[in-house]
């Protein structure tokens, strides 16, 4: 019986390698083998608010406001912004006279309506407080920090365009946000850092010390949408300050962003939306709602997993649909999901074998044995190594959390079929072959 049973195991996983997605190759006419498939499970599928996710480092951060949208509420993306130094032991040239400065952010996308105007405000942070940005640190999408009062400067009631060219000095350049700073004793102060072998000019630490950050926020109830901006520009990411001197005309100082230092904020108010309703009710639900930006994720059961004890898995498959495509119009759907099991001592997520199948990974795009790519609104996981080890006895079965991928830096949402959708419920699709 152990030889019978060791010959199982190789064909089995041999046939999983022709062609992985093609299940009349996993279990062919004529097989012998006694392999089978399942496609029936009861599933208890519960919407729960997102965690805090990692909102420093980021190569895109996000700034706007979604307002009021019936399923998932109104999101909020604020900035606390770091500097760095142009270089160590800077200075101003002699008489430096500012002429204007600019927060610039370079434009990656725009997500949602992006029609109406923002009402940008800057802040600074109130360091004296010792609530200070610190880059070696990781800060969450929840963080708060004390603010000075009054504001230095922002671009109200302005539109944007992600599309139009931006000037610098009389010159075309890259689309990109810029963001005037106004406040006359904020640049005086700026300047007057000058000269100093010790002071805030001195090197990013002393610099950091005198200006921890700029909160850059959206104030308007009118907006719909969020602009996307990059980090990583090495010429316009940062702060911009233009001057002329008795000795130099049009001079150009840049303090490049720190992205250590560099938080995203995220808020979500759920008030009145579909996403309240389902969290406060509790109960299994037939449409489940995923969101970026650590807004909604969702809790899956698949209790009947134990029926598969003893058994060599060949192929498992977890499918996702959209329900609801006409929101997809104004607000896209993610092009990626994530799945993660459970940890059931800490209630956290761990990642799953099967992202890591094949060649390492360097965006979830690439994990294509994995799946959960969009494809026309159908997200496809491909989950054969967990269960394996969770019928092994490896793993208990605690469930698993679906969510946007990359939640700290991507704004999608979506509804997907739940438990008992009319049309597009979640579909478990196991093909294994049980051990005699």
């Amino acid at each position: 019986p152990s030889f019978i049973t060791t010959i199982i195991v190789v064909l089995s996983l041999a046939a999983c390698n022709t062609n992985p997605y093609t299940v009349n190759n996993l279990h062919p006419n004529g097989d012998n083998l006694g392999g089978e498939m399942m496609d029936t499970f009861t599933v208890i599928c519960k919407n729960v608010y997102h965690d805090s996710v990692v909102a420093n480092n980021l190569q895109t951060i996000t700034l706007g406001t979604i307002n009021n949208n019936s399923d998932f509420g109104t999101t909020n993306a604020s900035i606390y912004a770091q500097f760095n130094l142009p270089s160590s032991q800077f200075n101003f040239n002699s008489g430096t006279v500012v002429d204007s400065i600019f927060i610039l952010f370079p434009y990656r996308s725009a997500y949602g309506e992006t029609t109406a105007p923002l009402d940008i405000y800057l802040k600074t942070l109130d360091g004296h407080l010792g609530d200070v940005i610190d880059d070696s640190k990781l800060y969450y999408s929840n963080k708060s920090f004390a603010l000075s009062s009054g504001s230095i400067g922002g671009k109200l009631a302005a539109s944007f365009s992600i599309t139009d060219s931006a000037t610098d000095l009389g010159k075309k350049i890259q689309p990109l946000l810029k963001i005037p700073i106004t406040n006359q004793l904020f640049i005086s102060d700026l300047i007057a850092q000058n000269g100093s072998t010790t002071g805030a000019f001195f090197d990013n630490k002393s610099f950091h010390q005198y200006l921890n950050g700029i909160y850059i926020h959206n104030t308007s109830s009118a907006t719909n949408g969020l602009l996307q901006l990059s980090t990583t520009d090495a010429n316009y990411a940062g702060l911009m300050v233009y001057s002329h001197s008795a000795t130099a005309d049009s001079v150009k100082t840049f303090f490049p962003i720190n992205v250590g230092g560099t938080i995203n904020k995220f808020e979500h108010h759920f008030a009145n939306s579909k996403v309240k309703q389902l969290i406060t009710a509790n109960t299994n639900q037939d449409s489940i709602y995923v969101n970026g930006l650590a807004g909604v994720r969702v809790k899956i059961y698949f209790p009947g997993l134990s029926a598969l004890k003893n058994t060599v898995i060949n192929k498992a498959e977890i499918i996702f649909e959209n329900v609801n495509s006409s929101a997809m119009v104004t607000f896209a759907a993610p092009d990626n999901l994530l799945l993660t099991r459970i940890n059931g001592a800490t209630g956290g997520e761990i990642s799953l074998e099967d992202i890591t199948e094949g060649s390492p990974i360097t965006t979830l795009t690439d994990a294509i044995y994995y799946g959960g790519i969009n494809t026309k609104g159908k997200y496809t996981f491909n989950i054969s190594r967990y269960l394996q080890k969770l019928v092994n006895g490896t793993y208990t079965n605690d469930g698993f959390f679906i969510e946007a991928y990359n939640a700290a830096a991507r704004p999608g949402q979506i509804v997907l079929g739940g438990k008992n959708s009319s049309v597009k419920k979640i579909k478990l699709k196991i093909i294994y072959t049980k051990i005699k």
